[in-house]
């Protein structure tokens, strides 16, 4: 998996490829930067994310409780049928902001 994130206001987090076991550990090591940072808007592209595991779906709400824990906001864009038939499935449509 290809994790690209652009700084700034909203800090753009874009990812490529499939969120699962074997790629969390590098996507939670990016997510606690964006966390501890000074931003508080953080966007998700998920336009070339093709899968997300329960490990994904797991940092992810690691990602949205940290953001929301300093008052931020964390909006995923972009994000292919198949993923949100995950999010769907699991609940996380209700918890996430997808636009």
């Amino acid at each position: 998996m290809e994790i690209i994130i652009k700084a700034g206001n909203p800090v753009i987090i874009s990812l490529k490829g499939e969120l699962d076991t074997l790629t969390a550990t590098d996507f939670e090591r990016e997510i606690q930067n964006v966390i501890n940072g000074d931003c508080n808007d953080v966007i998700l592209n998920g336009s070339e994310l093709d899968y997300v595991s329960s490990a994904g779906l797991r940092l992810l709400l690691t990602l949205q409780k940290g953001i929301a824990g300093k008052g931020g906001t964390l909006r995923l864009q972009n994000i292919k049928d198949e993923i949100m038939e995950i999010f769907n499935i699991t609940g996380f449509s209700s918890i996430l902001t997808i636009e």
